[in-house]
């Protein structure tokens, strides 16, 4: 009866071993998933995955210069009465398209809306732009922030992105292209696209490290995000559109890790609006990094 006792217990242990070892890999997967890290191997991204997503990312800009030169409504919003109805009555909105399957892998695209009152077009700039305070205005997600280059509407920012689930933290460092693109004094909008993805084993830890290439965990591929923005109606609104390309979900943690991949970026994106709203309405914001502060962040990167 021991000898079995012991034997039940040592299965018992393995089970549970083996259940912590899913979901650690399943927390730590939809968690880069969200932050936009890139694949364990850069072959994993198959040809005709990547022309599916060019094509997808095609339409996405042609999508941006029909708003922008005004053959379609500048914001999505403005193709939804109700939408606007209910930003204008504070609410933050966020949609989803349906996941698009292509050859090997899954385009997620979120967009989220909300309407700031009383306030200037220049007055949410003075938050979106100064990237240097991301890790102010954006905690816990944004840990650190900072201008690398900067070149009139063009800069080049890094950013060490933080999310958590069960017991699992994912970090990831990427310097991120940003282009504004003004239209008139009412409206812009801004392009960001990643273009160095660094993961980072054991974050805020002794033993923190970036990951080999050869190692990383990572899920996504590729990640697309634009901002428009519009003063009208007393008020600004602000629209953020957040597209990527990752690899599909394994069939056998389907049921587990959807639910994740559909809540988590719906959370993530209510908290940056809240958290943007926040800030342009709080304290003025601290003055951009002037060059000398630049130059600094792109030594010590």
């Amino acid at each position: 009866m021991r000898r079995n006792s012991g034997a039940l217990r040592g299965r018992a242990t393995t089970y549970a071993r083996r259940a912590y070892a899913v979901k650690t890999k399943v927390a730590l997967t939809t968690l880069l998933l969200l932050l936009g890290a890139a694949p364990s191997e850069a072959t994993d991204l198959k040809q005709p995955t990547l022309e599916a997503w060019d094509s997808y990312v095609q339409v996405v800009n042609l999508n941006t210069t029909a708003r922008a030169t005004g053959s379609s409504p500048f914001l999505m919003a403005d193709e939804s009465p109700d939408m606007v109805q209910r930003v204008r009555n504070g609410e933050l909105v966020v949609t989803n398209h349906d996941p698009r399957k292509v050859p090997q892998g899954i385009i997620h695209h979120w967009i989220g809306v909300m309407f700031i009152p009383n306030v200037t077009l220049d007055r949410v700039m003075s938050v979106v732009e100064n990237y240097d305070h991301y890790s102010d205005y954006y905690k816990p997600l944004v840990q650190k922030s900072a201008v690398l280059e900067r070149d009139g509407d063009h800069q080049k920012v890094s950013v060490v992105t933080v999310q958590k689930a069960f017991s699992v933290t994912a970090a990831v460092e990427t310097d991120d292209d940003v282009q504004t693109v003004r239209l008139d004094a009412d409206r812009l909008y801004i392009v960001t696209n990643a273009v160095r993805v660094q993961e980072i084993a054991d974050y805020g830890q002794p033993t923190e490290h970036p990951f080999p290439e050869d190692r990383r965990p990572g899920y996504v591929w590729r990640t697309v995000g634009v901002t428009r923005l519009e003063q009208r109606d007393g008020g600004v609104y602000v629209e953020m559109e957040t597209i990527a390309l990752s690899r599909g979900i394994p069939a056998g943690l389907r049921w587990l890790i959807k639910p994740l991949t559909d809540n988590l970026p719906r959370k993530i994106m209510l908290e940056t609006l809240g958290d943007t709203r926040a800030a342009v309405n709080g304290a003025a914001a601290p003055a951009p990094a002037n060059d000398q502060n630049i130059a600094e962040s792109s030594t010590h990167h």
